[in-house]
């Protein structure tokens, strides 16, 4: 026997005997590069390998012919595993019948709740409310269970399910468990399907985790070194080995922190022998009135100056709360509150200010003319500290949630349970405190040598801004990505709980308020507003 595209020309023939076909008729030929085309034979690719029984046609909720295993595929969560899908031998997993429907309805008993989560990926129709103590019979007020486990939407409708219909069933989502979790009855791709004589619950969701304080301590500001190689030349040495005192430096998060170079002390025939300004510490502020970080001035009469402390940094600004909202199949995305920006790096002191020069270097029995002491570096300021973390959003209590506006719903209710709250931000850390600035060099014995001034101290680094608080969960009954075409009605509704959103963490003059979420019967997160009822 010859292969007609896959399906041998004896198979076909029996196949189109059984609905009254002569295969002749239809000039079969057995040419193996011969494939059948168009729509009137798309049932040849169907799942299942079969065409539609034109016997199975009719409503099996009106008309009882059709229940039958010709006709349908049988599921019961009360049937014993390793079921084959007919009627006296059910399958126990309405996700398993679905898959292994080919071109039959599911029909599903009212005895037990299917506790799985069920995606229908492809054209099906299933109905519930069939008796099957009592011959599968169905009754209109009757309902199949499903009952989705917690964390996972109860039922889905993927990309794959246009013309797909769901019927008498009782669809309810377990209550959260995690933090932030959701209860979600149904989530529909944007396909052509429908929900009919559908109770849908939906069931508590959680409050949203608290946002997470750093334990990363911000680095300190280095205090200008010590050592002999880099403090400042005391009064009388030689000309060629004044020098001023180093300055700490530290690299932090946005930038270098340094204070300033020590000034030289005063030098015989240069400048008039008068000490040398010590160099400001770095970043400066601009503007800058209260001179923060300046070094001293160099001695010219009475004394020196020694260098002025850095300013502190600022502290990080706060986070944004969470307020955007994603739908998808597996649930909502978006809504935590963002984290507070770390502090920035305080600023380096000023350096001390060289003392003059002058006649009081001993050279024997005599004085002579020598380079006064140098002034001390700044020390660098410390770096901010880290901000607080952002809370996560509150869970949301969903009836249905579509992605498109082709679900078409009939006589469905949607009950719905409480929404989370959102989580309150974590405060930021302190900025790390600067680095002292270093003592000038030493003085001659002799008067009227002075001692160089000594440095200024680093800035504190400025505080973590607070994180901002997670958004509210929602209580929705039916949660649309974009806007419907027309006004929504459900056959009942009981309305949910909004969540409040989280506060901010402490630490800020003006945090953000706090997102709450929305409630109602329908809404359009597209453009966030209410659908109608």
């Amino acid at each position: 026997m010859r292969r007609l595209s896959g399906i041998t020309a004896g198979t076909l023939c029996a196949v189109l005997a059984a609905v009254g076909c002569d295969a002749l008729s239809i000039g079969l030929t057995s040419d193996p590069d011969y494939m059948l085309k168009g729509p009137e034979h798309d049932w040849l690719q169907a799942a299942g390998g079969g065409p539609p029984n034109p016997g199975c046609e009719a409503d099996p909720t009106q008309n009882a012919s059709t229940v039958t295993d010709e006709c349908a595929v049988f599921v019961s969560a009360t049937a014993e595993a390793g079921g084959e899908g007919t009627k006296a031998r059910p399958y126990a997993s309405l996700v398993e019948a679905v898959a292994n429907a080919g071109n039959k309805r599911v029909l599903a008993c009212t005895s037990g709740a299917f506790a799985e989560s069920v995606t229908i990926g492809a054209k099906v129709e299933v109905i519930g409310g069939f008796d099957c103590e009592e011959e599968w019979v169905w009754s209109a007020e009757a309902r199949s269970a499903i009952e989705g486990p917690a964390g996972a939407v109860a039922l889905t409708m993927t990309e794959g399910a246009s013309g797909a219909k769901v019927k008498s069933f009782a669809v309810r989502a377990a209550s959260a468990t995690e933090p932030g979790g959701s209860s979600i009855g149904v989530a529909v791709a944007d396909v052509d399907a429908e929900l009919a004589q559908v109770d849908v619950t939906a069931g508590d969701a959680m409050d949203g985790a608290t946002g997470e304080t750093s334990t990363q301590a911000p680095q300190a500001g280095a205090s200008a070194p010590d050592t002999e190689e880099t403090r400042p030349s005391k009064a009388c040495d030689l000309p060629a080995a004044v020098r001023g005192g180093d300055p700490g430096v530290t690299t932090c998060e946005d930038g270098e922190t340094r204070g300033g170079a020590g000034g030289l002390g005063g030098i015989p025939g240069m400048s008039d022998g008068n000490g040398q300004p010590g160099e400001d510490g770095v970043p400066l502020p601009d503007p800058n009135p209260e001179e923060y970080g300046i070094g001293g001035a160099g001695q010219t009469g009475g004394n020196c100056r020694q260098g002025e402390p850095g300013a502190p940094g600022a502290t990080g600004d706060p986070g944004t709360p969470g307020s955007e909202t994603t739908l998808t199949l597996a649930g909502i995305a978006g809504g935590d509150g963002g984290n507070g920006r770390t502090g920035t790096r305080g600023q380096g002191g000023g350096a001390g200010g060289g003392a003059k020069a002058g006649l009081f270097c001993k050279a024997g029995p005599n004085t002579i003319e020598g380079p006064g002491a140098s002034g001390g570096g700044g020390g660098a300021g410390g770096c901010g500290g880290k901000g607080g973390g952002g809370g996560k959003a509150g869970g949301s209590s969903i009836g249905i949630l579509s992605l498109g506006t082709k679900l078409v719903l009939t006589d469905v209710t949607v009950a719905l349970g409480k929404a989370g709250k959102g989580g309150n931000g974590a405060g930021g850390l302190n900025g790390a405190n600067g680095g002292a600035g270093a003592a000038g060099g030493s003085a001659s014995e002799t008067p009227p040598s002075i001692p160089g001034c000594k440095g200024g101290d680093g800035g504190r680094g400025g505080a973590g801004g607070p994180g901002a608080g997670g958004r509210g969960g929602h209580a929705v009954g039916i949660a649309y990505a974009v806007a419907p075409s027309a006004a929504v009605a459900l056959k009942n509704f009981t309305e949910g709980v909004a969540g409040d959103g989280g506060s901010a963490g402490p630490g800020s003059a003006e945090p953000h308020p706090p997102v709450n979420g929305v409630s109602g019967a329908c809404w359009n997160f597209g453009e966030n507003e209410g659908c109608g009822q």
